[in-house]
C-alpha cells in the first residue's frame, strides 16, 4: 500500500514577508508533495528552506515542494498566463505522474488552455501509470472547456465540497485535483485557518491519496482430495 499526502496552495499576492506564516503552516500539516501556484522561483526556494523540503520549478510562477525526489520536470505554457509543470514521482515502486496547473480566469483563454492540456505531449498522452493532477483550475465547475475535465478525469472526492475561493468566504472549489488510474482519495479538507486568508485569497486544500496495485491476478481453482493422485514411477 502507497499513501500519499499532498497539498494545493495557489500563493496570489504572497511576499516574502509572509514566508514563516506559510512555512510554519506546511510544516504543521505535514504534507509529503506541495503543488504551489502564482509563486516566483525565489520565493518557492524561501519556503523549500523554511520546510526542509524540495523546491522543482521550470521557469514559471509556481512549482513543487516535495519529499520525495521528482524527475522529469517539464513546464509548458499554455497561453496568457496558464501553466503547467509536469514532473514524475516513484513511491514504493509505482510511479506517479504529476501535473501542476494554473488556469486564466478569462473564459475564453481558460478555455483554450484545458484544450491545450489535452493535447498529446500532456494528457491527451496514453500514460500507463497513475496520474494526479492539481492546482489552480479559477472559475468555473463549468463552461470555458472545463467539461473537459470532468469528462476525462476523476475529480477527488475528498473533501467533498471544498470550498476554498475566496478565502474570506469561501463559495467556489477554485482549487482542487483530479486523478486517472490506480490512484483514489481516501481523505482530505480545505483547511480555513484565520492567519491564511491575509496571505492569498485562497485557501489551501490537502487529501491523502493510495496508489493502488495494477498487478492482475490469475484464480488457480481449488483441487479437491479426491482428484489427487500419487506419482508413480
Amino acid at each position: 500500500m502507497s499513501i500519499l499526502r499532498v497539498m494545493t496552495y495557489a500563493l496570489k499576492g504572497f511576499s516574502v514577508f509572509e514566508n514563516t506564516c506559510v512555512a510554519e503552516f506546511i510544516r504543521a500539516q505535514r504534507p509529503e508533495l506541495v503543488f504551489l501556484q502564482h509563486l516566483p522561483e525565489y520565493l518557492l526556494e524561501n519556503l523549500a528552506k523554511e520546510t526542509d523540503l524540495t523546491a522543482y520549478a521550470s521557469q514559471a510562477t509556481g512549482g513543487f515542494l516535495s519529499r520525495h525526489r521528482l524527475n522529469a520536470l517539464q513546464s509548458t505554457c499554455l497561453g496568457g498566463e496558464g501553466n503547467c509543470l509536469r514532473a514524475d514521482l516513484d513511491l514504493a515502486g509505482k510511479r506517479l505522474h504529476l501535473f501542476n496547473v494554473q488556469l486564466d480566469t478569462d473564459p475564453t483563454q481558460r478555455g483554450r488552455q484545458i484544450a491545450r492540456l489535452f493535447t498529446e505531449d500532456l494528457l491527451g498522452a496514453s500514460l500507463p501509470c497513475a496520474t494526479l493532477i492539481g492546482g489552480d483550475f479559477s472559475l468555473p465547475l463549468w463552461g470555458s472547456g472545463q467539461w473537459l475535465l470532468r469528462r476525462r478525469l476523476k475529480p477527488v472526492q475528498h473533501p467533498a465540497w471544498g470550498a476554498n475561493y475566496p478565502a474570506v468566504l469561501p463559495l467556489w472549489p477554485r482549487d482542487r485535483f483530479y486523478v486517472r488510474g490506480p490512484i483514489r482519495s481516501l481523505a482530505g479538507q480545505v483547511v480555513k485557518s484565520p492567519g491564511l486568508r491575509r496571505v492569498s485569497n485562497h485557501l489551501p486544500v490537502i487529501t491523502t491519496l493510495e496508489l493502488t496495485d495494477t498487478r492482475v491476478y490469475l484464480k488457480v481453482p481449488e483441487v479437491g482430495e479426491r482428484r489427487m493422485r500419487p506419482v508413480t514411477g
